[in-house]
C-alpha cells in the first residue's frame, strides 16, 4: 500500500485538489442561493404575503345570436372576428329586394281581399221592403176582416140594409092586402102581386147577404195567401242570411290569413338588430364573434333562420377564477380583488367578487371552487378565453 502510495503520488495530490475546489465551489453555490433567497423573503411585500393568489379565465354572461329567417343577399361585411362595436353600429349591408317584394305581394292581396268583401254578402234589402209591405197588407187586410171595413163589405152591408127595409115594407103591405082581400075588398090577383113582390124582396135580402158572405170568404182567402207568401218570403231572407254570414265569414277568413302572413313578414324586419337594410349592433359594448357569412350568401332560404354572427357583450365579462377549496372561506361577495392578465402582466385592473358557489370540484387533483369575479376594465384589455391571476385578500 505505501508503496502504491509513493508510486501514485502524483495522481492522489491531482484527485485531493480536485476535490478541495469542488467542495469550495459547493460552499460558494449555496451560501449564494441561502442569501438570495432571504433577499427575496425581504422583497416580499405584506401586501402580496395577505393575498391568495387564483388562475382565472375571462368568460361572459350575456350573448346574442343575430339571425336572419327571410330571404336576402349579404352586400358587404363591415367587421371582423373580434371587434369592438357599439350600439346601432352598421355590421352587415343586405339586400331585401325579394323580401320587399313578397310584403308588397301579401299588401296588395289584403285590399283586393278586403275590396271583395262587400260582394261576398248578397242584397237583401228588396226582399225586406217585400216582407215589410207583405206584413202591412196582411194587418189591413185582417183589420178589414175582423171589422168589416172593407170597401165591398161596407157597400154591401149598406145595400142589406136596403133590401131589407124593402122587404119589411113589402110584408107590411101584404099584411094588410091580405086583411082586405078576406073582407072581399081586393081580388085575389091584387093579393097575389104583393105576395110576389114580398118574394122578390126576400130574394135580394138573400142574394146580398150571399155576396157578404163571398166577399169575406174571398177576403180571408187573401189574407191565407199573404200568410203563406209571408212565410215563404221570411224563409228566403232567412236563407239569404244565412249565406251571407258563411260567404262574409269565409271572406273574412281569407283575410285574417292574408294579414296574419303580412304580420308574421313584417315582424321579421322588426327586430331591434335590423334597421333598414342593415344588421346593426343591438349591444352598446359588444365583441364580434363567430361570423358565419360572406359577400353574396343566401339568407333565410324557405324561411329557415341563417346564422350571422355573434355579439357579446363586453360589460357581462367576468373572471371565473379557480380558488382552493382551503381558502374559500375568506372570500366574500363584493369584496375587491386585483386581476392581472397574463397577455398584459405589468398592467392591473381592479374588480369584485359577485358570486361565491356553495360546491367544489374536482381538477387535476385539487378541489377547487370557481368563483366568479366582475372587473373594472375601462381600456378593454379583457378578452373572452383570456386568462388572469385573480388575487383576494387573505
Amino acid at each position: 500500500m505505501k508503496n502504491w502510495f509513493i508510486s501514485h503520488k502524483k495522481q492522489v495530490l491531482a484527485g485531493a485538489c480536485v476535490l478541495i475546489v469542488l467542495a469550495a465551489l459547493l460552499g460558494i453555490f449555496f451560501h449564494h442561493k441561502k442569501e438570495i433567497a432571504k433577499t427575496a423573503a425581504k422583497q416580499i411585500s405584506p401586501h402580496e404575503e395577505s393575498e391568495i393568489d387564483a388562475w382565472g379565465e375571462v368568460n361572459y354572461t350575456r350573448m346574442e345570436d343575430i339571425s336572419i329567417d327571410f330571404p336576402s343577399v349579404v352586400t358587404g361585411v363591415q367587421v371582423k372576428e373580434g371587434d369592438r362595436v357599439t350600439l346601432s353600429q352598421s355590421l352587415v349591408n343586405l339586400d331585401l329586394s325579394e323580401h320587399n317584394g313578397n310584403i308588397r305581394k301579401l299588401k296588395q292581396q289584403l285590399a283586393a281581399e278586403n275590396a271583395a268583401l262587400p260582394a261576398a254578402k248578397q242584397e237583401i234589402s228588396a226582399l225586406e221592403s217585400d216582407i215589410t209591405e207583405t206584413q202591412n197588407q196582411i194587418a189591413r187586410k185582417t183589420k178589414e176582416y175582423n171589422y168589416g171595413t172593407n170597401s165591398d163589405l161596407k157597400l154591401l152591408k149598406s145595400s142589406l140594409g136596403l133590401a131589407q127595409h124593402d122587404l119589411a115594407t113589402s110584408k107590411s103591405d101584404l099584411a094588410r092586402y091580405q086583411a082586405l082581400y078576406h073582407s072581399g075588398a081586393i081580388p085575389e090577383v091584387t093579393l097575389n102581386q104583393y105576395k110576389d113582390a114580398v118574394v122578390q124582396r126576400q130574394k135580394a135580402v138573400n142574394d146580398v147577404q150571399l155576396n157578404i158572405q163571398k166577399t169575406k170568404t174571398a177576403l180571408k182567402d187573401e189574407l191565407d195567401q199573404l200568410n203563406v207568401l209571408l212565410k215563404s218570403k221570411q224563409d228566403q231572407l232567412s236563407q239569404a242570411k244565412l249565406a251571407n254570414t258563411a260567404n262574409v265569414a269565409k271572406q273574412q277568413g281569407g283575410i285574417s290569413s292574408v294579414q296574419i302572413d303580412l304580420d308574421t313578414m313584417t315582424a321579421k324586419t322588426s327586430k331591434d338588430y335590423i334597421k333598414g337594410n342593415k344588421i346593426v349592433s343591438n349591444i352598446k359594448n359588444g365583441i364580434v364573434q363567430n361570423i358565419a357569412v360572406t359577400d353574396g350568401s343566401h339568407l333565410g332560404i324557405q324561411g329557415a333562420p341563417t346564422k350571422v354572427l355573434q355579439i357579446i357583450d363586453a360589460d357581462s365579462l367576468t373572471v371565473c377564477a379557480e380558488v382552493d377549496e382551503e381558502f374559500i372561506d375568506s372570500i366574500k361577495i363584493n369584496e375587491p380583488v386585483r386581476i392581472v392578465l397574463a397577455s398584459s402582466p405589468d398592467a392591473s385592473l381592479s374588480g369584485k367578487v359577485v358570486q361565491v358557489p356553495d360546491a367544489a370540484v374536482e381538477k387535476d387533483g385539487r378541489r377547487i371552487v370557481k368563483v366568479q369575479v366582475k372587473p373594472n376594465d375601462p381600456q378593454h384589455l379583457l378578452k373572452p378565453g383570456y386568462t388572469a391571476d385573480v388575487y383576494f385578500k387573505r
